[in-house]
């Protein structure tokens, strides 16, 4: 079942000491503002393997749109983005 990333209310909230570094980040402000996950790199194994999991469960439409803003932000979709990324980690 897809679960939306934090709002920005949620972000300032959950994450008080990182809320303004994570606002600045024009990923994170994005996937706040439009409840759309997009794959990016995250510090750790777990969490990314959960973002990935959590794209996967999106409709169509959605991530039709989070393609669209992946290939602004990098150049690339989020499967070709997640392959990537799973290659840093040693993963695939």
């Amino acid at each position: 079942m897809y679960q939306r990333p934090c709002t920005i209310k949620e972000i300032r909230r959950n994450y008080p000491d990182k809320a303004e570094e994570l606002l600045n980040d024009p990923i994170h402000c994005w996937r706040a503002e439009t409840g759309i996950e997009l794959i990016h790199k995250e510090p750790t194994l777990k969490e990314q393997k959960r973002i990935w999991e959590n794209w996967n469960e999106m409709t169509d439409e959605m991530k039709k749109e989070s393609d669209s803003k992946c290939i602004e932000f990098f150049g690339k979709d989020n499967i070709s983005h997640n392959k990537e990324i799973m290659l840093d980690w040693k993963e695939i």
